[in-house]
C-alpha cells in the first residue's frame, strides 16, 4: 500500500493558536536579544564579547511581558497571515465544514497495490469462477491487474464498457470484483436526467450545488483508486438548465477518463483540483448505437452474451451454498426459474435468480406459527 497525493492545494499552517503562539515567543526573544545588546554596550569593553556571549546573556534576563498593544498587533498579523495562506490554498472560498470534509492536510490518500502477479491470477478465477458468463470482461480487469502488479502501481483497471443484454448481471459483476479487489465502489445511473450533475458535481451558485458522487467516494473512504460503476451508459442523455446550458454525462466523463487531463480535474463544486485518474471507471450498456463515438474510443469494449439456462442453475446452486440454503430451497428455485418463462411469457435472467434466492432464504428463515 502506498499513497498518492489526490487533493491537489498547498497545506500550509493556518493554525491560529499556533501562530500566536511562535510570534509572541519571536517578540520575547527578540526583546532580551536588544536588551541584552544595550546592556553590554559597544564601547571597547564590549569588543570581546560574541554572538555566544550574547546568547548567553540574554538567557540570563527575565521574560518580559506583552502590553494590550503587543497582542492587537499579534492578531491583526495572525489574521494576516492566515488570509493570505488560505489564499495561497486555494480553499478561501470555502465554508467551514466544506474545509474539514476535504480535509486539505490529508491531501494524499492510500492506494491499493497488487501484492503479485499470482495473486491477479487468483482474483480473475474466483471472479471467472463465480460468472463464467462475464469471462470476457474478467480477461481485461486480468490483464490489467497484472500490469499493475508488475509495474508495482495502485490497482486500476482502465475504462471498461461491459455491453450486453440486460439482467445478465453486469453491474454485479463489477461489485463482485470490487469486493475481490478490497476496494471501494459507488455507481451511478445513466437514464436518470441529471446523471452528469451526479457524477460531475453541481458548482456554487445552483440551489442544488454538491460535489459528485467520484468525489465524495474519495474523500468517505481516503482510497485513492476506488471503482465507479455507471450503469445503462446507452441511455445518457443531456440535461439543460433553466439558462439554456446543456450538460452531457458522456462529454462529462471524456476529462476523467483522460488520464492527462483526470490527474488535475477540478470539482465544480470545491474548485479545488483532484487527482481522479486512479479511479477505476465502469460502464454498462444495453446498446452501443446511442454511445458517442468519443467515449467508445476511450474504453476497453466488451460484448457478453446472453446467459445460459444451465449457467443459471450453476449460479444459483453457488450462491444459494454460499447462503446457507438447505437444498431443498435450492430445488424449488430451480423448480421455479424452469416454470416460470411459460407463466411470464419472458426469459429468466440474472436479477430473476437473485431476487428468488433472497425470497429463498427470507422464507427459511421466517418462524413458524405454532
Amino acid at each position: 500500500m502506498s499513497k498518492i497525493k489526490i487533493i491537489q492545494v498547498q497545506v500550509l499552517n493556518t493554525d491560529e493558536r499556533a501562530i500566536k503562539k511562535r510570534l509572541r515567543e519571536f517578540l520575547r526573544d527578540l526583546r532580551k536579544r536588544n536588551l541584552a545588546k544595550e546592556l553590554i554596550g559597544d564601547d571597547e569593553h564590549s569588543a570581546d564579547f560574541d554572538d555566544g556571549d550574547l546568547d548567553l546573556f540574554k538567557a540570563e534576563l527575565p521574560d518580559g511581558g506583552l502590553t494590550y498593544k503587543d497582542e492587537a498587533v499579534i492578531a491583526n498579523r495572525v489574521r494576516c497571515l492566515i488570509s493570505k495562506r488560505s489564499r495561497a490554498e486555494g480553499t478561501a472560498h470555502l465554508s467551514k465544514e466544506d474545509l474539514q470534509r476535504l480535509s486539505p492536510k490529508e491531501a494524499s490518500m492510500k492506494a491499493l497495490t497488487a501484492p503479485s502477479e499470482h495473486w491477479a491470477d487468483e482474483v480473475a478465477a474466483a471472479l471467472h469462477e463465480e460468472m463464467p458468463w462475464m469471462g470476457r470482461a474478467t480477461e481485461c480487469a486480468w490483464h490489467d491487474l497484472r500490469r499493475v502488479a508488475r509495474r508495482g502501481t495502485a490497482i486500476k483497471v482502465e475504462p471498461l464498457l461491459i455491453n450486453g443484454p440486460p439482467g445478465i448481471g453486469k453491474s454485479t459483476w463489477a461489485r463482485v470484483m470490487a469486493t475481490r479487489l478490497g476496494l471501494p465502489m459507488a455507481q451511478s445511473d445513466a437514464g436518470v436526467g441529471s446523471a452528469g450533475f451526479d457524477v460531475a458535481g453541481v458548482e456554487r451558485g445552483w440551489g442544488s450545488a454538491q460535489p459528485g458522487r467520484p468525489v465524495n467516494l474519495l474523500l468517505d473512504h481516503r482510497i485513492a483508486n476506488p471503482i465507479f460503476v455507471v450503469d445503462e451508459i446507452c441511455k445518457a442523455g443531456v440535461a439543460t438548465s433553466t439558462q439554456g446550458r446543456s450538460f452531457s454525462l458522456s462529454e462529462a466523463m471524456l476529462g476523467l477518463m483522460e488520464p492527462a487531463t483526470a490527474r488535475t480535474w477540478t470539482c465544480p463544486y470545491f474548485r479545488v483540483a483532484f487527482d481522479m485518474s486512479h479511479i477505476s471507471w465502469i460502464f454498462t450498456s444495453n446498446n452501443l448505437d446511442t454511445v458517442p463515438e468519443p467515449f467508445l474510443s476511450r474504453c476497453q469494449i466488451v460484448e457478453i452474451q446472453e446467459i445460459t439456462s444451465q449457467q443459471l442453475h450453476d449460479f444459483a446452486v453457488r450462491r444459494g451454498t454460499e447462503m446457507g440454503l438447505s437444498q431443498e430451497a435450492l430445488e424449488a428455485v430451480w423448480e421455479a426459474l424452469g416454470r416460470a418463462p411459460q407463466v411470464t411469457g419472458r426469459r429468466m435472467s440474472f436479477r430473476d435468480v437473485v431476487r428468488m434466492l433472497e425470497r429463498a432464504e427470507a422464507l427459511e428463515g421466517r418462524p413458524r406459527l405454532h
